[in-house]
């Protein structure tokens, strides 16, 4: 066969895949008090209002800097259509693990109640098995008190909610034979319930795993990140982000929210985090935290490069760790976690001031 003809084929392959990136800039969107200084996860209430967990992660250097006295309590921000940013919740004392005295809100999502869900990340304090999901309940907008409803995770990182099902990803189920096992969990509304927390059973294997585990996704180990960002299609699809393969991977369901099939729906970027599906252009929208960089993609799986950055501090809205997308209208506004891990694949090489979140208008 031609060797000119089995190389165009290629070409067209991997451009099936990858689309140039547009000629698009971040800029600032919020320059965040020091109260929000890890930025992480968002979501919308019903009204539009986006909402975003600070875990407040770098605490330590900036009290080791002197720039702060004492720790940030973690927190979650509130900004109205009008771009005015308000504290919305700040944890309580009695909103701590018992045995850590510590809380970690990452991914955040709204319910079918109007109440806010939250996953507490309790892994980052060496404490096995002692994650939960959390539920803020809100009535007129207001925060007013937190539950315990889901116990027994390790790493439970994004959250979405298709129906009265939410989808709770774990970044850490085991590392097993040099492989990262990670996977996603669903919980229907009426299993969420504060007077009898739902006890999630450890995973051990395939063969003894928690009912709610929907899906099991084992990956190269290099970070010992899996499932991170997870987000649904308009037609009911979920989609989930393995970190340390840069890869997004489709589940498709059926009426009932079982799972009917999972293939690789995109690959080729280095750290994928936190996404979110947008209906007006009818594609998803996930940022790359080891590159600085954000993506579109359609439902043909075709990537498109929106933003990408060298290492820099933020302050002219440069994308600064990027943890996670939202899309409201033609913005992509940006949470900046401004995270650094110990690989030469790490864009962000310090955690620093500005806090920010950034910004990337599209059509």
């Amino acid at each position: 066969m031609n060797i000119k003809y089995i190389l165009s084929i290629v070409i067209i392959g991997l451009l099936s895949n990858y689309v140039s990136a547009k000629k698009l800039t971040s800029k600032l969107f919020l320059s965040l008090p020091i109260t929000f200084n890890s930025p992480a996860s968002s979501g919308f209430d019903a009204t539009g209002n986006i909402y975003f967990t600070s875990p407040n992660f770098h605490n330590d250097t900036l009290i080791k800097s002197g720039e702060m006295k004492k720790p940030a309590v973690p927190t979650i921000g509130k900004v109205d259509k009008h771009n005015r940013l308000t504290t919305w919740y700040t944890f309580k004392p009695e909103d701590m693990e018992k045995s850590t005295g510590k809380v970690a809100p990452m991914g955040i999502a709204f319910g079918p109640d109007g109440n806010a869900y939250v996953a507490d990340m309790q892994l980052w304090f060496n404490d096995q098995y002692k994650s939960r999901i959390l539920r803020i309940n809100v009535k007129d907008g207001k925060a007013i008190s937190t539950h315990v409803v889901a116990t027994g995770m390790l790493f439970p990182n994004g959250l979405v909610w298709k129906g009265n099902d939410l989808f709770v990803s774990d970044t850490v189920l085991k590392f097993e034979d040099g492989k990262q096992i990670s996977g996603v969990y669903k919980f229907n509304i009426k299993e969420l319930n504060p007077l009898k927390p739902l006890q999630v059973r450890p995973y051990t294997d395939t063969k003894n795993s928690d009912s709610h585990l929907f899906e099991i996704f084992t990956s190269n180990g290099k970070l010992k990140f899996g499932a991170n960002g997870v987000t649904i299609d308009g037609e009911g699809s979920l989609y989930t982000a393995i970190m340390e393969e840069g890869a997004i991977h489709k589940t498709t369901m059926d009426e009932n929210n079982e799972k009917i099939n999972t293939t690789v729906f995109s690959d080729g970027m280095i750290a994928t985090d936190g996404m979110k599906w947008d209906r007006r252009t009818n594609k998803v929208y996930i940022a790359d935290l080891f590159a600085n960089a954000v993506y579109s993609i359609d439902m043909n799986g075709r990537r498109e490069l929106l933003v990408q950055n060298g290492n820099t501090d933020g302050a002219n809205g440069e994308l600064d760790g990027p943890a996670e997308v939202i899309v409201r209208g033609n913005e992509v506004i940006v949470t900046n976690f401004d995270a650094v891990f110990d690989s030469p694949e790490m864009t962000n090489k310090t955690a620093s001031r500005p806090f920010t979140l950034s910004v990337i208008k599209i059509n």
